[in-house]
């Protein structure tokens, strides 16, 4: 048997944060932002995985290129902070397990004071999961 070579750069850690999506969907030549709730389930320097009920918003699919931008925007709430930053979908699927999407992330372009944040929160998930 195989077994899984971990290429990822930085650590992935599980967890249970709600953050929100901003995504532009475009109908009849006009562009209009959404904020969506998801919930983050999987957070590395480097990028998340989240869950979602929605994929269809106004009849346009929100992670494939129709959605007219490669980017999506997205708003994770820590429990002292909030975190904002654009990111680019990788993949996405569908979950039996949560009975919605699961859909992967790359963080694009973090500001320096948001990269520090989640370095400082992912050493403190760090530090209590050693205990």
């Amino acid at each position: 048997m195989w077994k899984h070579l971990e290429r990822r750069l930085y650590k992935r850690r599980p967890v249970n944060l709600n953050a929100e999506i901003g995504v532009e969907v475009k109908k009849g030549g006009v562009a209009k932002k959404h904020l969506l709730p998801v919930k983050v389930i999987n957070l590395s320097l480097q990028g998340c995985y989240f869950i979602t009920n929605t994929v269809l918003l106004n009849g346009k699919h929100l992670f494939l290129e129709d959605i007219g931008s490669n980017e999506i925007e997205i708003q994770i709430y820590l429990p002292r902070n909030l975190i904002k930053t654009l990111a680019k979908v990788i993949w996405f699927d569908y979950t039996e397990e949560y009975k919605g999407f699961k859909v992967g992330l790359s963080f694009e372009f973090m500001k320096d004071v948001n990269l520090n944040l989640l370095k400082q929160y992912l050493s403190l998930k760090d530090s209590a999961s050693e205990k």
